[in-house]
């Protein structure tokens, strides 16, 4: 079938500090494996697709960085200048898809910086959600089973069942839900009708400029101007101007909450994380972990130290004694020692940094 990936790769996430900076986000980083999470991304989707019905919407800023890892390759790479969440971002590739004369070929979101340990069947999933959002003119998205009432995601709520394909069940969507507080995801999580959101969309261009004409009319105003200048020396001032006016909002807030168009999901069974931590990076790697408990990344001497995860991948040596349960993450500028627990509050460390005009280790 043929279907166009679009890797969404211009986040600048804070929860990997200080490994991860503005100017090298985490989609960049090798922190599940020897590759970086855009590679293992590409990797994923390309046994289905020729290299040159690859999309990745990338920031300015990481031009570099986008060039070294994808160097020799056909993909198509766009470059927004400014980061204003992923519904600018999609429909940027949407109208270059459309100039390219995809109208109605489905085109697949996905973000840059998941994890997935089942490529098989996530690439049947995507298969089959690319086929109904062609044949129904639906926008369908990935549902990921739960496995705990997690409050750091959204949620899908299904509705009726539509239909089984090859043996997968696919379901109405009856509301996106923002997401919950731990008593909520509990009480989803028992429900059994919720999945979790896993930023995984298919639709055609067609589709997706008509609902952004529709509840995002502004967006698509910059969105039309910016494809009139596709191919012509003004591009880069016409994109430049029409970003500088995009309101920051995602494809979920913006599109997904709103339409009335139908919406369909297929559960995704495929072992999915959003690798939103250090300490999930931590849990992802159990198979790697020493036999005191210890995931080690670098040059690293640990003595009597338990269930810590020490990230130190500069030629610098690192030593750690009689510690446990710590997370050790060592930079050229910048050293963090922390709970590895309390990975999920490093925000609040980059706003201290921020407080203090640290500006340079951010």
């Amino acid at each position: 079938m043929e279907l166009y990936p679009v890797i969404m790769a211009g986040g600048t996430g804070t929860r990997f500090w200080p490994a991860s900076r503005k100017n090298c986000p985490k989609q960049f980083l090798s922190i599940i494996g020897e590759k970086t999470m855009l590679e293992e991304t590409l990797l994923r989707i390309k046994p289905l697709v020729p290299e040159e019905h690859i999309f990745i919407v990338g920031n300015k800023e990481h031009h570099f960085l986008l060039q070294k890892i994808l160097k020799g390759f056909r993909y198509i790479i766009l470059e927004e200048p400014l980061g204003c969440n992923t519904a600018p971002a999609i429909g940027l590739a949407a109208v270059h898809l459309k100039n390219q004369g995809v109208v109605n070929k489905p085109m697949v979101v996905l973000p840059a910086d998941h994890y997935v340990a089942d490529g098989e069947t996530f690439r049947k999933i995507i298969s089959l959600g690319s086929e109904l959002a062609e044949k129904e003119e639906a926008i369908v998205t990935i549902g990921i089973p739960p496995t705990r009432p997690e409050i750091g995601y959204g949620y899908l709520r299904r509705g009726n069942e539509k239909k089984t394909l090859a043996g997968v069940k696919v379901y109405e969507v009856k509301e996106f839900v923002e997401k919950p507080n731990y008593t909520t995801a509990l009480a989803y999580l028992n429900s059994g009708e919720y999945f979790w959101n896993g930023g995984i969309f298919i639709f055609t261009p067609e589709i997706i400029l008509k609902e952004i004409s529709r509840y995002l009319p502004k967006v698509y105003e910059g969105l039309k101007k910016i494809e009139e200048s596709i191919g012509t020396k003004s591009y880069p001032e016409v994109l430049d101007a029409a970003y500088k006016n995009f309101p920051s909002i995602s494809i979920d807030y913006g599109v997904m909450e709103k339409t009335d168009r139908c919406l369909l999901t297929i559960p995704g069974d495929f072992g999915w994380s959003d690798v939103g931590s250090w300490e999930s990076v931590y849990e992802l790697r159990k198979k790697e972990r020493d036999n005191a408990g210890n995931l080690i990344q670098g040059k690293v001497i640990s003595i009597d130290t338990r269930s810590s995860f020490i990230f130190c991948p500069n030629d610098k040596l690192v030593v750690s004694l009689g510690v446990q349960d710590l997370l050790i993450v060592d930079s050229k500028d910048a050293l963090l020692v922390a709970d590895l627990k309390r990975s999920q509050d490093l925000r609040k460390v980059v706003e201290e940094l921020k407080t203090h005009k640290l500006n340079y280790l951010l």
